[in-house]
């Protein structure tokens, strides 16, 4: 029998990943910090909003993992999966898409980490939060250490996903401990709450709440598919990335629930700050003590030390991010879509250098774009809502799979897992509609939009040049090889 080409090219990589590596990984992928913040604007509602958004989304895409990665456990996830059901083009605009969100997502990495230091150092570096050179600053020098990070692969990425993940870990059961424990409140001076942290009941439904929840469902509630991509360097592929989505699901649903009740025992709902909300409760939380000569405040140190090392693990998130981004044009010069010159692998490490350079690259371009000429908050919305726009590509990718693929790659898919791709593709399309539509104070609302389809619109179209030219070059190839073989 044949071996599938996909197969083989896999064979070439380190198998470093084991179910004790990927569980984390799902965790820091999915957890993003910021989201819990844009959940706990909802008010004391966002109980029902998470839960709804755990039934209509975060389940469904569990279940697409756990066909897709059994039929396709191979590098390139999602990449893979629509190749074979739907075609190459799809497969390769699957990528594109991903990697267009992927630098959206990791382009707030200064802007989140001077937000953080600005709550972290105290009043007095509040400056840093919208200070461009600051914000500049941070960005080239943590790429660069993310850079060293994913050159020698999982030997080393794999602490730094597990740091990441137990200090987010730790962070939430801070939090949770803070629901009881109030730092500096005493019984003449007890802590009231701005509103209660969690209720059951349905919020007021307005077309502000529908934008959050839209946005919260897709973009906290996605990724599980994403350590799928690392399926060639994971032991025992399909069964080890299907039991990670199903451990992980449940913790990460907890996670954002204690995440975002906390934030509403010490913040109104609508003073969150949405690019570093975790900072600015921890902030909040630990502030307030009497300051006494001589005395040091050992709870306002614990808040500010529990800032600082939280600003170090979404370093670590985003360097996952990298990495799995990095495996993309790989696995698409495997392809032949792209030049081969990305297929270059470290000679010790096996991992591909000059992919994760390009990406890195890329990054800090859209660092610098990201924060310029404009406020922190609308420059956050601005990258997130574009970015949001090509992650529904291709998460309308994903979920078309199970739709499509019928009986040709073995047993087809359950009528339950198409409903509830279904109910997928429906929160998909409803975050693309109120992505156009901000949730922080901007300057126009229309250039807002216009901003967005066109950062969107512009780079599929220059995925599908990317790929048509690379394909007339491949078959151009196929067409000599057969000319000389004749």
């Amino acid at each position: 029998m044949k071996q599938d080409p996909d197969q083989a090219a896999s064979h070439i990589l380190r198998k470093e990943l084991g179910l004790r590596d990927l569980v984390p990984m799902q965790i820091l992928l999915v957890v993003g910090l910021t989201w819990a913040g844009l959940a706990a604007r909802q008010g004391s509602g966002h109980v029902v909003y998470w839960l709804l958004a755990i039934l209509m989304l975060f389940l469904p895409v569990a279940g697409v993992v756990s066909y897709c990665v059994q039929v396709w456990p191979l590098e390139g996830g999602v990449y893979q999966w629509t190749k074979h059901a739907i075609g190459p083009f799809a497969g390769f605009m699957s990528a594109w898409n991903f990697g267009f969100w992927a630098l959206g997502a990791v382009s707030e990495l200064g802007i989140q980490t001077a937000t953080s230091l600005s709550y972290a150092l105290g009043p007095r570096a509040a400056w840093m939060a919208d200070n461009h050179t600051m914000i500049n600053s941070l960005s080239v020098g943590l790429f660069a250490i993310i850079l060293l990070v994913n050159i020698p692969g999982f030997v080393m990425g794999r602490w730094v996903s597990h740091f990441g993940t137990a200090v987010t870990v730790l962070v939430t059961l801070l939090l949770a401990v803070l629901l009881f424990c109030h730092p500096h409140s005493s019984a003449l001076h007890p802590h009231v709450s701005p509103q209660r942290p969690f209720s059951l009941a349905l919020p007021t439904v307005t077309l502000l709440t529908i934008n959050l929840f839209s946005k919260l469902s897709f973009n906290a509630l996605t990724g599980l598919e994403q350590v799928a991509v690392f399926a060639g360097e994971t032991r025992n592929a399909a069964k080890t990335i299907l039991l990670s989505a199903w451990i992980g699901a449940p913790i990460i649903a907890v996670i954002f629930i204690l995440m975002s009740g906390s934030m509403l025992t010490y913040i109104p709902a609508d003073q969150i700050d949405l690019t570093g909300p975790i900072p600015q409760v921890l902030a909040t939380a630990f502030a307030g003590g009497i300051a006494t000569p001589g005395v040091i405040d050992w709870g306002l140190m614990l808040g500010r030390a529990a800032i600082l090392v939280l600003a170090i693990a979404v370093v670590a998130q985003f360097a996952v991010i990298i990495a799995e981004t990095s495996r993309l044009p790989m696995v698409a010069a495997w392809d032949h879509l792209i030049p081969a010159w990305f297929t270059k692998l470290h000679p010790r490490y096996k991992t591909p250098t000059r992919s994760i350079g390009v990406i890195v690259i890329l990054c800090v371009m859209m660092c610098f774009f990201a924060s310029a000429g404009t406020s922190a908050q609308e420059a956050y919305q601005v990258i997130a809502a574009s970015a949001n726009v090509s992650y529904a590509i291709y998460y309308l990718l994903m979920f078309a799979v199970p739709l499509v693929v019928g009986s040709r790659f073995g047993k087809p898919p359950g009528m339950i897992l198409k409903i509830a791709c279904c109910c997928g593709i429906s929160v998909t399309l409803l975050s693309v509609v109120f992505s156009l539509v901000p949730v922080v104070a901007v300057a126009s609302a229309w250039i807002f939009a216009l901003k967005i389809l066109a950062a969107a619109v512009g780079a599929n179209l220059a995925g599908a040049a990317i790929y048509w030219r690379g394909n007339r070059i491949k078959v151009r190839g196929e067409l000599r090889v057969q000319s000389r073989a004749t």
